[in-house]
């Protein structure tokens, strides 16, 4: 082992050779399941919240969901660049999970408070502020978390593995979740305001809200510091960052961080424009992420005005994480086989096939939608099952093509696909309420109903569908590929011209 690689301690060195284990697995998708849960309160109920809580209407909703998409995809920018840059004192990726979760979560709180003190406007810049805010605290730890991936795991098993683990934990808490959440929400507002538990007491106030974004919050920060403790030693530049932190409090000379081992803004961009399957990934999953958003965020209002069941959406949702559960356990083994590209591939096709169908039948009753949607969350969860193994496989194919990657700005920017498919879809469904006349508490009518049908069927299929055809075409790094990839990587490791990570 060279002198360069054994200087980053024995426990990153032990990486290089040992496979991720299922332990490790286990902790990462249990910390990760965490900030699914807290986030899940913002992409289920935070379109709902504005409009029927706070107030605002349907085209302002969908403006401040397109604003906060825009700025927390700049952000994010911001937070990748910093990550490069500016190492922390345990670790370039490690540091960020312990400092970051607390931030986001006091930031993304008060977007659960109405501030009934202020006027609309005001309100609205408050949504906004705190949003944006938010999102950019949050982009620091999950960009490194992600990061993360291909710094530990060299082969596609050991990808497949960990982004399994991620999406299986996900899809767990999605579950409960979607079982208990609503629920809770009109039983915290019964008792609080005094209103018979049902369809109205979810809007009889915030405070359900308010409760349960704090607890799912709490439960994310205990979990990240987990996850830091876990992967003590894991970080390559750890040890290094330890020992600057430690010569500036005694005040020696500070060891400079090598110039090989940081990218410029020049090269971060070079490394990632250039590399054509990080490109298509990235836009596949924005896509997804349009879609998963449109039907988490119109699900209460088809179920509320189209089918007249406000409880009924919690029972959808609870199936679809519940199928959707189910596809990450069922693509764990078909990636090994086929590999992460088919793999994902199929969940497009299968997402497609059944919004299409979605359009045609989900108006006839609750129970046809529920099956459709159901299907489309079982394609999705085969694309959320591998993508942060695809993601690695395309910093790997930079990294081997190049000899040296941005990790970290190419993680973040598909941390942009949440941001960007959150701001679009904000949009497309605030303004698409507004072209079919929604006015919130209106009496429903069967053209309001099947507005609503049309808007969670067709913007999903449509993306689906692009998604599907851009990726066949453009991500073309299958398993003999990836195989070939790891080989030689492995060996410019075992010589020392590149870091573990």
């Amino acid at each position: 082992m060279s002198e360069k690689l054994s200087a980053l301690g024995d426990k990153a060195v032990a990486v290089v050779h040992n496979n991720v284990s299922q332990a490790l697995g286990l902790i990462y998708g249990l910390g990760m399941l965490t900030w699914t849960a807290f986030n899940q309160m913002n992409s289920v109920y935070w379109a709902y919240f504005l409009t029927e809580i706070c107030g605002l209407e349907s085209s302002v909703m969908g403006t401040v969901k397109a604003i906060t998409g825009v700025g927390e995809w700049f952000f994010v920018i911001i937070a990748a660049i910093i990550i490069e840059r500016v190492w922390l004192k345990h670790g370039q990726y490690r540091s960020w999970l312990l400092v970051a979760p607390p931030a986001t979560f006091v930031c993304l709180m008060m977007t659960f408070v109405d501030p009934a003190f202020l006027d609309m406007g005001a309100k609205t810049a408050w949504m906004i502020f705190f949003q944006i805010l938010g999102g950019f605290f949050a982009s620091f730890f999950m960009i490194a978390a992600t990061s993360i991936v291909p710094v530990i795991s060299h082969t596609e098993a050991d990808r497949t593995l960990l982004s399994q683990r991620k999406a299986q934990g996900n899809m767990i808490v999605k579950v409960l979740f979607a079982a208990i959440s609503l629920p809770v929400i009109l039983a915290l507002n019964s008792l609080i305001y005094r209103v018979p538990a049902g369809e109205n007491a979810q809007n009889a106030g915030p405070a359900g809200f308010t409760i349960l974004a704090l607890a799912f919050g709490i439960i994310m920060i205990v979990m990240f510091i987990v996850m830091y403790k876990k992967i003590d030693g894991m970080d390559p530049t750890q040890k290094l960052c330890e020992e600057r932190a430690e010569a500036k409090k005694l005040g020696k000379e500070v060891p400079p961080i090598p110039q090989g081992d940081k990218v410029n803004l020049g090269e971060m961009l070079k490394y990632w424009l250039t590399n054509l399957p990080a490109i298509v990934g990235l836009f596949a999953e924005i896509f997804r992420f349009i879609a998963q958003m449109t039907i988490q965020s119109m699900a209460l209002y088809v179920f509320t005005y189209a089918f007249g069941d406000v409880a009924m959406a919690a029972v959808m949702l609870t199936a679809a994480n519940i199928v959707g559960l189910v596809a990450t356990f069922v693509s764990e083994p078909i990636a090994k086989k086929l590999g992460i590209r088919t793999t994902y591939l199929i969940g497009i096709g299968i997402s497609a096939v059944s919004m299409i169908a979605c359009y045609f039948v989900g108006a006839s009753g609750p129970m046809a939608f529920t099956v459709c949607i159901c299907a489309a969350f079982f394609g999705m969860n085969f694309m959320n099952g591998t993508m942060m193994g695809m993601q690695a496989n395309a910093i790997s194919y930079g990294e081997w093509r190049d000899g040296k990657t941005a990790k970290a700005f190419i993680m973040s920017t598909f941390q942009w696909c949440p941001k960007i498919g959150n701001a679009v879809a904000g949009l497309l469904t605030g303004f698409g309420l507004a072209a079919i006349g929604f006015v919130s508490g209106m009496d429903p009518t069967p053209e309001l109903a099947q507005g609503m049908i049309n808007i969670i069927c067709l913007i999903p299929a449509v993306t689906f569908v692009i998604a599907f055809v851009a990726f066949f075409f453009g991500y073309r790094l299958d398993s003999k590929k990836m195989a070939q990839i790891a080989a030689d990587l492995e060996a410019r490791r075992e010589k020392g011209d590149i870091l573990p990570g």
